[in-house]
């Protein structure tokens, strides 16, 4: 888990309304835009394992589908929302600064 801000993409990598998966200190990272917010939660699914950054993406509920036996985790805190999954992911916290896309722990 990052215990510092550290780049994970740029915003040219990541479309409005996309998802990407990123590393950050060796760690998995889903990192999700709708619109103009981004999110990033771990990218591993508290359930089966399931990377998140394969999953898809609710933009309505603000929400990532896990691809194997799609569990919902709420992008704005981790939470798990919808069964099988009932354990919450980490969420980070994301600046931007200028086209770099920064990931680090929540405040």
């Amino acid at each position: 888990m990052p215990t510092e801000f550290v780049r994970v993409a740029s915003v040219s990598d990541l479309p409005g309304n996309g998802m990407l998966a990123a590393n950050a200190d060796g760690e998995e990272i889903l990192v999700a835009r709708i619109g103009d917010d981004y999110y990033a939660l771990d990218g591993w699914c508290s359930h089966e394992a399931g990377l998140l950054g394969e999953g898809n993406l609710h933009e309505g509920t603000c929400e990532v589908e896990c691809p194997i036996h799609e569990g919902f985790f709420n992008l704005k805190n981790g939470r798990a929302t919808a069964p099988p999954a009932d354990e919450a992911v980490t969420a980070y916290e994301v600046r931007i600064e200028g086209d770099d896309i920064l990931v680090g722990p929540k405040s």
